[in-house]
């Protein structure tokens, strides 16, 4: 009975330690790493949420942008931070995808990190330099049919969101074009617009723009329904791409044992702000829709998921890291 009172006790006294760690934080600014350059969608998004957040713990987090290696750089730098609450990292389909493509990985996806929320769901856009003589889908894979190879497409790195995309693109329409991987979403748009590639399937958030002054031409979107940002632009799978469905995400993820009072106070302060009208307005306005709702548990099941997903697809596609 003693022993029962005292384990009682302990976890009574744990659990107070716990709340309390939660209610004193942030004490300083955390710390959101990004696998990629500044200026591409997962950047944007941190920054908004961020930004956010901030204004309601009166400290702003720090945005650290170390992009490189497909985010396996970032990736390995969070998973090995101090489970203290105050190091974060966004990550994108590519967390998903890198247990396929890489044998040997310098942390465990799933054990190394913990979830504690989504951020934003964001459609890709397949878009063109106005230069490749295609105005549809149709015309596009006619033309990389024609000429296999001959076409340049650009993503922001190995297994990154616009790769996957591209791959996905390729394997159901039976095209091959060339890879081109760049260290982020913002260079590669860079060289498209410049005409140094010809083709991308980008997050909305990073191209829309250009699309908007005629700087890149834009033939479908990758979302099973079309997008309020780019109404008049079909879906892939209506353009000619039967079964394409492609819908970028951005999660945020902490080091494994980070305290789960503080996980979920993070969890539920970026539920707060995604209520927010200001932040929803700016979400729509880059194509971005709301974070679902998911708890910590459940970004660890989705995540869980989506490396069997993609796992599939890499086999399927015989996907390799150039």
């Amino acid at each position: 009975m003693k022993r029962l009172i005292a384990s009682a006790c302990t976890f009574v006294l744990c659990l107070s330690a716990a709340t309390a760690l939660a209610q004193d934080f942030p004490k300083q600014a955390p710390k959101i790493l990004v696998p990629f350059p500044p200026g591409g969608a997962a950047d944007t998004f941190a920054r908004l949420a961020g930004q956010k957040l901030g204004e309601a713990w009166g400290k702003a987090p720090v945005i650290e942008n170390r992009p490189g290696a497909g985010g396996i750089i970032a990736t390995e730098a969070a998973a090995k931070s101090p489970p203290d609450g105050y190091t974060y990292i966004v990550v994108t389909v590519g967390h998903a995808v890198n247990p396929s493509l890489y044998p040997k990985l310098p942390f465990d996806t799933l054990g190394d990190l913990a979830g504690v929320a989504m951020i934003a769901s964001v459609p890709n856009v397949l878009v063109v330099h106005p230069s490749v003589p295609a105005r549809s889908v149709k015309e596009l894979i006619a033309l990389a049919k024609a000429k296999p190879g001959s076409l340049k497409y650009a993503s922001s790195g190995n297994a990154t969101t616009s790769h996957m995309a591209a791959a996905l693109l390729q394997s159901l329409a039976g095209i091959e074009m060339l890879h081109v991987p760049y260290k982020g979403a913002a260079p590669a748009v860079q060289d498209l617009v410049a005409g140094r590639v010809d083709v991308m399937l980008d997050p909305a958030v990073s191209s829309s723009a250009f699309v908007k002054q005629g700087k890149l031409h834009a033939l479908a979107v990758t979302t099973a329904k079309r997008t309020p940002l780019l109404p008049d632009l079909p879906t892939l799978a209506e353009a000619g791409v039967p079964g394409y469905e492609f819908n970028a995400w951005f999660l945020l993820l902490a080091p494994a044992k980070t305290p789960a009072a503080i996980v979920s106070k993070v969890n539920q302060d970026l539920a707060k702000v995604a209520a927010l009208p200001d932040y929803l307005e700016k979400l729509s306005n880059l194509g971005a829709e709301p974070a679902a709702a998911l708890t910590p548990a459940q970004v660890n099941e989705f995540v869980a998921k989506e490396i069997q997903r993609w796992a599939k697809v890499v086999k399927e596609a015989n996907i390799k890291v150039e």
